[in-house]
């Protein structure tokens, strides 16, 4: 007669296979983390390239969606935006995607992807989302007047080191924990809401790009050269 496993081996037994579960659990959140971190980094270089293509085509950039514009620059158009900081205008952009009930491009957390456009003024109107602004810009070559409306881009909230300080756009993924912030640097990201909406979008012209922390900083942020930008529209024949 053979014997049977006893009450504390069993105990064993599932001991050791819950440790082995638990291994498998934590490699493959670590392997989900990782692979929607890509997703998202390359979709923000993707919406960068849809920017410059349509600057190209328009002779412009676009302005940002709104949480009722159902995914369309507002206004239609362009010249004077109506937000600053808003979202990303992806039927405008041409861009496909998973998008939430207010039509908004989302990124691989499934969280709107945000944008933001300079509100720079110059005698023709917006500098940047408009085509006599844009031009008159290029022309007189004031981009050094408009500092204080175009966007930095430091690695703390406290700007100890500034990567960009004149940027007329900016890409915006709040990663997983969009809503809630667990840093000063994701809150110098988003620091207001949208209109009467839940979605969080920055209030001024700082934002901050810094080394990946899950517990700490997971945003992810591409920005607009004003270089590169005029670069495209000279190439295109927007300007001359």
């Amino acid at each position: 007669m053979q014997a049977g496993f006893t009450l504390v081996e069993m105990a064993m037994v599932l001991m050791i296979m819950g440790i082995l579960l638990s291994g498998v659990l934590v490699a493959v959140g670590d392997s989900n983390r990782s692979i929607r971190i890509t997703q998202t980094r390359n979709q923000l270089q993707q919406i960068e390239e849809a920017l410059y293509g349509f600057a190209q085509a328009n002779g412009r950039l676009p302005c940002p969606a709104t949480d009722t514009s159902n995914g369309i620059e507002d206004p239609a158009g362009g010249g004077a935006c109506t937000v600053t900081h808003g979202l990303i205008p992806n039927v405008t952009l041409g861009i496909y995607g998973a998008i939430n009930t207010d039509s908004m491009l989302l990124d691989a957390w499934q969280n709107p992807v945000r944008y933001s456009v300079s509100d720079a003024t110059v005698t023709a109107g917006r500098a940047f989302t408009s085509v006599a602004g844009m031009s008159e810009l290029f022309n007189d070559n004031d981009l050094g007047t408009l500092g204080s409306n175009l966007f930095n881009v430091c690695d703390d909230d406290v700007c100890t080191n500034t990567l960009i300080n004149n940027s007329p756009a900016i890409i915006l993924s709040m990663g997983d924990n969009w809503s809630s912030f667990s840093s000063d640097n994701e809150t110098e990201n988003a620091e207001t809401t949208l209109g009467a909406s839940a979605y969080e979008v920055s209030d001024d012209y700082f934002f901050v790009d810094t080394d990946y922390s899950e517990e700490n900083f997971d945003d992810q942020i591409r920005w607009l050269s004003p270089h590169i930008l005029f670069s495209r529209l000279i190439q295109a024949g927007q300007l001359p």
